[in-house]
C-alpha cells in the first residue's frame, strides 16, 4: 500500500509534469499542503525534499517553493537504436497493422520500438512524450491526439523541435508544427464512395463521422461537399 509520503510526492510530481504548475510558479505552502493531504509537516518536508533533490522544485529563502525547469537534455543520443511510436490505440482498429508495418521497416535498419498509446487523451500524450524523451529515442512517430483542439503539450513539442529530434506525424498533424506528415486522403476517398453510390441510383445517403480531430473535420467537410 502506498504510504502518505509517497502519495504526496507522486501527486505533486504529476501536477508539475502535467503542466498544472508551470515552471517558476510558486507552489502551495507547507501548511496548505498539510491541510490538502491531511498529513504532518514532516511528511510534506520529506516529499518536497525529494522533489528538490530530483530538481523538480527549488526554494527561495523566505519566499517559498517554486517549480524548477525540470526539462532535461533531450537531444538525440547518437548511439540510440530506439524509435518511439505513440498512437491513440494499440490493439484496436487499424493500429496493429500500422505498428507491425513500422516495426518491420525500422528493424531492417537495426532499430527497435518503444511503444505508447494515448487513448486520444492529452495528459496521456504528455506522459508518453516525456517517457520517450527520457529514454533518449533516436526519433518519434506520433499520431496526434485530438488534433482539432488546442494542445497543452506544445511546450514539449517545441523542445523536440529545438533539440532537432526527428518526428513523423501519421494520420493527422498539429497546425502549429511543420513536422512531416503521412495521412490518407479521407475526403477524396469518401467523395469517390458517394459518387459511386449516386451513380448507382441511391438518393439518400447518411454519413456518420468522428469530429473531435482534424481527420473527422475533413471527413465531414468532404462528405457535405460531395453530397451537395
Amino acid at each position: 500500500m502506498e504510504n502518505k509520503y509517497q502519495r504526496v510526492k507522486d501527486t505533486l510530481k504529476e501536477a508539475i509534469l502535467s503542466g498544472k504548475y508551470p515552471i517558476d510558479e510558486k507552489l502551495p505552502t507547507e501548511t496548505e499542503l498539510m491541510n490538502r493531504f491531511n498529513v504532518s509537516r514532516y511528511t510534506i518536508r520529506r516529499a518536497v525534499g525529494d522533489l528538490e533533490s530530483e530538481h523538480y522544485i527549488y526554494r527561495i529563502q523566505g519566499g517559498g517553493m517554486f517549480v524548477q525547469d525540470w526539462h532535461k537534455d533531450w537531444s538525440i543520443d547518437n548511439d540510440s537504436k530506439m524509435i518511439g511510436v505513440i498512437t491513440t490505440h494499440i490493439a484496436d482498429y487499424i493500429f496493429p497493422q500500422i505498428i507491425y508495418g513500422i516495426d518491420q521497416m525500422i528493424s531492417e535498419g537495426g532499430y527497435s520500438l518503444l511503444l505508447g498509446n494515448t487513448h486520444n487523451n492529452h495528459q496521456k500524450e504528455r506522459k508518453n512524450l516525456i517517457n520517450m524523451l527520457n529514454s533518449k529515442v533516436a526519433g518519434l512517430i506520433i499520431e496526434p491526439t485530438q488534433s482539432a483542439l488546442p494542445n497543452p503539450n506544445m511546450d514539449l513539442y517545441q523542445e523536440i523541435k529545438d533539440d532537432e529530434i526527428p518526428v513523423l506525424f501519421i494520420n493527422a498533424s498539429y497546425p502549429e508544427l511543420d513536422f512531416p506528415t503521412v495521412t490518407t486522403d479521407d475526403a477524396g476517398a469518401e467523395r469517390k464512395i458517394i459518387d459511386y453510390l449516386l451513380d448507382m441510383g441511391h438518393e439518400s445517403i447518411l454519413g456518420i463521422f468522428q469530429v473531435d480531430d482534424i481527420q473527422g473535420v475533413h471527413r465531414m467537410d468532404g462528405f457535405v461537399k460531395a453530397y451537395q
